[in-house]
């Protein structure tokens, strides 16, 4: 029997709607596409925490530049320090949310990596342990067959990410199931 043509005018995708931010996608391969999603809710309010204490920071310096005395120069740079300290800290920690990925979808499955540590701690589910997939509020439930149900926080991700992503999982889940890949 011979094999189907993969670049016949029928399989391949159509162009890529205009405005969405992205370029088509024909050129890479399937089994190295994937979805990324990031803490960008979470990255965008610590990056504008951060830029906030930045200009309190800065205001004070530029206000009290001339009212220190020789006697009394602690209290201003005691403010400074307390505004300036915390500004790093929020602005790196909203660049590494916009950054790095939370959740990737790929081709072999689901693979979730917390803020702490990734390396160690990530969790990584296989398209064939799932048995079905539900939303509850915020959270993304993956009910495994050889296990108890595993949560999946979508809080620090905006809405619309948080419906591509489940939409993402359950179409995948659902082609699955219909095929019955993996079942014996």
């Amino acid at each position: 029997m011979p094999e189907p043509d993969l670049h016949s005018s029928a399989s391949t995708p159509g162009p890529v709607q205009p405005g969405l931010g992205v370029e088509d996608i024909r050129h890479i391969p399937v089994r190295e596409r994937e979805l990324r999603f990031t803490r960008n809710r979470a990255g965008a309010i610590l990056a504008a925490s951060g830029c906030l204490l930045a200009v309190i920071a800065a205001f004070l310096q530029l206000t009290g530049h001339d009212t220190i005395t020789p006697y009394l120069p602690a209290p201003l740079w005691a403010m400074q320090a307390a505004a300036l300290g915390p500004a790093v800290l929020c602005l790196y920690l909203g660049i590494r949310c916009l950054k790095y990925a939370a959740v990737i979808v790929t081709p072999l499955g689901v693979e979730i990596l917390p803020f702490l540590r990734p390396r160690r701690t990530m969790r990584w589910y296989l398209w064939q342990q799932m048995d079905s997939v539900d939303r509850k509020g915020r959270h993304l439930n993956l009910h495994l067959a050889d296990g108890p149900a595993v949560s999946i926080s979508l809080r620090c991700m905006t809405p619309a990410s948080r419906d591509l992503l489940v939409h993402a999982v359950r179409q995948r889940v659902k082609a699955l199931q219909c095929s019955h890949y993996g079942k014996a």
